[in-house]
């Protein structure tokens, strides 16, 4: 079992003059948040995943309010999660790994300056990579990095309506793990 923070971003165009500004493009709809997940080995290699995460609009890290989006949004989303990986050398104190799964996606959307407001029940999927890293024999501390196909509403469509359209968005979480 164990406990996670993280991040992340849709991929937007940037136009020229705020590329300075927006680095990477991975920052529009910028969501921070945690959860909690549960794993158990397959074997010695292969290993199954659950998780359950809440995550929000948010500014840190990148200083800009509700994300890159031309009107503000403010959107949180709880994500139910399932999946299955391979650990490379798990017996080794340093155990990189990779993960695919699927899941679902509650959220709420509002755009307070427009009046528009959306709920919705969106699927999602990702791949992932990672590494755990042993500290003591049942404790664990590790990141992963995934990319995920998940529920985006563009801000073109801001004026009439919110709509959801799948995008990739880039994710980052650390965790720690313990073993029961």
């Amino acid at each position: 079992m164990g406990v996670r923070v993280g991040g992340y971003g849709f991929r937007e165009a940037t136009n020229p003059a705020q590329e300075e500004k927006s680095g990477t493009g991975w920052q529009a709809c910028r969501m921070n948040g945690f959860g909690v997940f549960a794993n158990r080995p397959v074997g010695k290699t292969f290993f199954v995943e659950g998780g359950l995460d809440t995550y929000f609009t948010e500014s840190f890290p990148t200083s800009e309010a509700m994300g890159t989006y031309d009107t503000p949004i403010d959107r949180s989303s709880a994500l139910l999660s399932v999946a299955a990986g391979a650990r490379f050398m798990p017996e080794s104190r340093l155990s990189p790994y990779i993960q695919l799964g699927v899941g679902a996606e509650l959220t709420q959307v509002s755009l307070p300056a427009l009046g528009l407001e959306d709920r919705a029940l969106l699927p999602m999927g990702f791949f992932g990579v990672g590494a755990n890293l042993r500290v003591t024999a049942k404790t664990f501390v590790g990141a992963s990095f995934r990319v995920n196909a998940m529920g985006y509403y563009d801000d073109a469509h801001f004026q009439t309506e919110l709509k959801p359209e799948t995008e990739l968005a880039t994710q980052g979480q650390f965790y720690a793990s313990f073993a029961l």
